[in-house]
């Protein structure tokens, strides 16, 4: 409950922002070219989420589906789904780096 400690997550929060909010598109993008449901990325504007806030990195948070839908529930338990979005995943954080850091024979 330190306000210091507080005003400090939050400079990190809003730091890599920008790169969190890249990262997110990117694995929203490969979950609707996979035929998925599109909500849309969001930002968090209430209480933050602890493992979001207390990184010096970009961070995002992946939700895959709900348990509480049979089919999303389904689609999750399955080897098929999983697969899916582990590829999904994978693909968006390949394109991240690409975009931040460049492709592997641009870098010396």
């Amino acid at each position: 409950n330190d306000p210091e400690f507080k005003a400090k997550a939050l400079l990190w929060t809003k730091r890599f922002f920008d790169k969190s909010y890249l990262l997110a598109s990117m694995v929203e993008e490969e979950f609707v070219q996979e035929g998925r449901l599109s909500r849309g990325v969001k930002q968090r504007n209430e209480k933050g989420i602890w493992v979001l806030q207390a990184t010096s990195m970009p961070s995002i948070l992946v939700e895959t589906g709900f348990i509480t839908h049979r089919p999303d529930e389904d689609y999750l338990n399955s080897e098929k789904g999983q697969e899916e979005i582990a590829t999904n995943i994978l693909n968006a954080i390949k394109r991240y780096r690409e975009a931040t850091e460049g492709t592997a024979s641009n870098r010396k």
